[in-house]
């Protein structure tokens, strides 16, 4: 981390061990005073992100908006009673799993209490009472933190379809399972909003692997196609080709991403498409690309596409065999399909 010119080698240190961020108490034990502390401050030196906790104006400036945000909860619990957790978006991006637009204006936290006793906003934060069980509070990274499939399960009584399609698909595919989503689901019934996080609930899938996947399987369920299977593995003596989406009984497969994947050599991305999709043919399967823009600005075209490939007969097929995301990972050692890398989908 980038040291603010100016700012004592020692006061760099305490923001380096605290991943960013440093009290008002440690630069006093580290002989900073207040005056000194105020004209940082006023000089641009010190960034305050909650009340008594400071930051890196550089490092700040360098971060994404969600890694920006994530630093902003991180202050914003600090400085909360000890009974406060972040919570909605705030928590999803400590668990750092996948994220929706542009973060909220400011973190969220919730203390466990009657929601009659309100809430609160400030510059910093906002702050909410509900009856959380206690097995849904935990921490990351030292920071207290509801567990991921309440904070989905939140987010999905206000959020749209898509918002809360990505952030359950994101829990399940963390956990392996839909069970602790319908935990958490039942633990909010009666409140505000929760039949309509049910149904995020009920369509997730454990074998997503991306917010885009996710993007592209509410495009098939709001238009009524039949269910595809996820990340399922294709080949005619062992797993080749992993398919994003997979309607077996129309040997038709959907994949997300396409050329985006290969950036760094778009004729090399060119060639290597080419070949992959002549074997996937040559095994019988007719294949369909989409990226962001078809996903969320045209899922009815993208749905168009995918339904007219199902109605269409089905290529002649040679030797095919298909296996489960968990099972063609095992096969070639590749250990559990979780998201490897969180993903943000932008909309506009």
């Amino acid at each position: 981390m980038r040291r603010v010119s100016g700012i004592p080698t020692s006061v760099g240190r305490a923001l380096t061990a605290g991943d960013g961020l440093v009290r008002r108490g440690e630069l006093m034990r580290l002989g900073v005073t207040r005056s000194t502390m105020s004209r940082w401050l006023h000089d641009g030196m010190l960034l305050p992100l909650a009340n008594g906790i400071y930051a890196d104006p550089a490092l700040v400036e360098s971060l994404d908006p969600w890694d920006r945000f994530r630093l902003r909860t991180r202050a914003f619990v600090m400085v909360s009673p000890p009974n406060a957790h972040a919570v909605e978006w705030s928590a999803m991006t400590m668990h750092r799993l996948s994220t929706m637009g542009d973060p909220p204006d400011v973190p969220s936290v919730v203390r466990p209490g009657p929601a009659q006793s309100g809430s609160n906003r400030t510059v910093n934060g906002r702050t909410r009472f509900a009856a959380v069980p206690s097995r849904w509070l935990g921490e990351v990274d030292g920071i207290a933190v509801v567990g991921p499939a309440f904070a989905a399960v939140d987010i999905g009584r206000r959020a749209d379809r898509l918002a809360s399609l990505v952030v359950a698909d994101a829990v399940a595919a963390r956990d392996q399972t839909r069970e602790p989503l319908a935990a958490a689901l039942a633990d909010i019934d009666g409140w505000p909003g929760a039949a309509r996080a049910a149904w995020a609930v009920r369509h997730c899938d454990p074998d997503v692997e991306s917010a885009l996947e996710s993007a592209g399987r509410l495009a098939f369920i709001e238009a009524g196609l039949p269910p595809s299977a996820s990340n399922v593995w294709v080949g005619e003596y062992l797993p080749e080709f992993r398919l994003d989406h997979y309607w077996a009984a129309h040997r038709v497969g959907v994949e997300a991403d396409g050329l985006s994947k290969y950036v760094d050599d778009p004729a090399a991305a060119i060639r290597e498409e080419k070949r992959r999709e002549w074997r996937i043919q040559q095994l019988g399967i007719r294949v369909l690309r989409y990226g962001w823009a078809v996903a969320v600005g045209s899922p009815d075209a993208l749905a168009g596409q995918v339904r007219q490939l199902l109605n269409t007969a089905p290529l002649p097929t040679g030797r095919l065999r298909t296996w489960s995301s968990s099972e063609g990972r095992a096969l070639l050692g590749l250990g559990p399909g979780v998201r490897s890398r969180p993903k943000t989908l932008y909309v506009r």
